[in-house]
C-alpha cells in the first residue's frame, strides 16, 4: 500500500496548512474504503467500527454498505458506527435491520429505534412486542420504559427467571440501560444468586448507578471466589467516593483484571492510590489483560497516560496494539495526532483501520 508513506506525525504537527491535513483526510477515508473490500469478516467489522469512531459524514455510504454485509458483526458495528453520525440514517438503518437474518442484530435495530427515535416511535416500538423472539420483545419492552411507559417493566423482568441464560443476561443488561431507581433493587437482589454470571451481569448493570447502603454488599463481592466478579464489584464501587478503602486491596489481587478495574475505579473516585498498576499491566503475561489496559486508559487520565499507551502500540500481540490505537484516540489531544499517524503503517489492516477512523474524529 502507498498510504501515508509521505506523511511523518512531526511534520504534521508541524505544519499548519489545511491543504496537508485535507489530503491526509482523504487518504484516511480512501484507506477505510479500500480495506473493507477485505475478504476478511474480522477486518471488514473493524472497518466500520473506525468509520463509526471517525464521525465523519462522508464515510455514511460505507456504514450503508455495512448494512448489507454478510458478517452479523459488522453490519451490528455498522448500525452502531451510523449512531455517530446521522439520527435519520441510523433510524433509517435501524427499521430496515428489524428484519436482519441475525436475532442479535435484529434486537439491536429495535433497542436503536428506542434510543434514537424518541417518544414519536413508542407505537412503532409497540408492534415488537408481538415478535416470537424473547431478544426482539425484551428492546421493544425497555425501550418503551425507558420512553416513560413503566407499565412495561414487568416484561423486562419476566426473562431474569428465563431457562436460558442469554435471555437472563440480556434482561439484566437492559435493567442497566434503563438505570432508573425503580431498577436497583432488582439488580442488588441478583447479588445473591447461585449463579456467579448472573451476579457478573448484575454488577456490570449496575456500574456508575451505586448508592452508599449497597457498599457492605459491594465489599463482600470483592472477596468472591470468581474473579470475574471481584473485577465487577470494583468497577460497581467506581462511583462511591467512600469504597476507597475497600478498593485499595484489590490493587494487589492475583488476577490482573481486577488488578485494573480496582485502579480504575480508585481514579473515577478521585484518588491517586494504585496508579502503579497501570505500569505493572503492561508487562502482564495475560495479553487479554495488556488490551483492556490499553483500552480502559483512553478514558482514565493518569499522568503516565500518554507513555503507557505508547509503550502499548509497540506490543507484539495485535490485539494490544488495537486497544492501544483506540485507546489513543478515545484519549485525544494534540499528542495523539503524530502517535495515530504512526499507526498508519502498523502491519496489521485492521490496526490502520483504527488509527484512520480516530484520525478522522481528531480532524473532525
Amino acid at each position: 500500500m502507498v498510504f501515508f508513506l509521505v506523511f511523518q506525525g512531526h511534520a504534521l504537527a508541524d505544519s499548519g496548512t489545511e491543504g496537508v491535513l485535507q489530503k491526509l483526510r482523504e487518504d484516511c477515508q480512501t484507506l477505510l474504503i479500500e480495506t473493507y473490500k477485505n475478504e476478511n469478516s474480522f477486518v471488514r467489522a473493524a472497518v466500520l467500527r473506525a468509520a463509526g469512531e471517525s464521525h465523519d459524514i462522508k464515510l455514511i455510504p460505507l456504514l450503508t454498505k455495512g448494512l448489507e454485509d454478510y458478517y452479523p458483526t459488522a453490519r451490528l458495528f455498522a448500525l452502531q458506527g451510523l449512531k455517530n453520525i446521522s439520527r435519520t440514517a441510523v433510524l433509517t438503518a435501524a427499521r430496515k435491520l428489524t428484519n436482519d437474518t441475525d436475532i442479535w442484530v435484529r434486537s439491536a435495530a429495535v433497542e436503536m429505534l428506542g434510543d434514537e427515535g424518541g417518544p414519536e416511535v413508542a407505537e412503532e416500538i409497540r408492534s415488537y412486542l408481538k415478535s416470537y423472539d424473547v431478544p426482539m420483545k425484551l428492546a421493544a419492552s425497555a425501550g418503551l420504559v425507558k420512553l416513560g411507559k413503566k407499565n412495561y417493566m414487568k416484561e423486562v423482568l419476566d426473562p431474569l427467571t428465563h431457562p436460558i441464560p442469554d435471555r437472563r443476561y440480556q434482561a439484566i443488561g437492559h435493567l442497566g440501560k434503563i438505570g432508573s431507581k425503580e431498577v436497583l433493587p432488582h439488580l442488588v437482589k441478583l447479588f445473591d444468586h447461585s449463579e456467579a454470571e448472573m451476579i457478573f451481569y448484575s454488577l456490570k448493570a449496575l456500574e456508575g448507578k451505586a448508592t452508599l447502603d449497597m457498599l457492605p454488599k459491594l465489599n463482600a463481592l470483592a472477596k468472591h471466589t470468581n474473579p470475574s466478579v471481584r473485577q465487577a464489584a470494583a468497577m460497581a464501587m467506581s462511583n462511591l467516593k467512600e469504597a476507597e478503602a475497600d478498593l485499595i486491596p484489590l490493587c494487589a489481587d492475583e488476577d490482573g483484571l481486577t488488578k485494573l478495574s480496582a485502579a480504575v475505579a480508585l481514579n473515577r473516585i478521585g484518588s491517586d492510590s494504585c496508579q502503579v498498576v497501570f505500569d505493572e499491566l503492561l508487562s502482564h503475561e495475560d495479553f487479554k489483560v495488556r488490551s483492556s489496559m490499553a483500552r480502559v486508559l483512553g478514558k482514565t487520565p493518569i499522568p503516565q497516560r500518554l507513555r503507557i499507551l505508547t509503550a502499548a502500540l509497540l506490543d507484539s500481540h495485535s490485539r494490544v496494539r488495537t486497544a492501544a490505537v483506540r485507546g489513543v484516540g478515545m484519549m485525544g489531544g494534540p499528542e495523539a495526532f503524530p502517535l495515530l499517524v504512526t499507526m498508519l503503517k502498523d502491519p496489521k489492516e485492521a490496526i490502520r483501520a483504527y488509527a484512520a477512523g480516530n484520525l478522522l474524529h481528531l480532524l473532525e
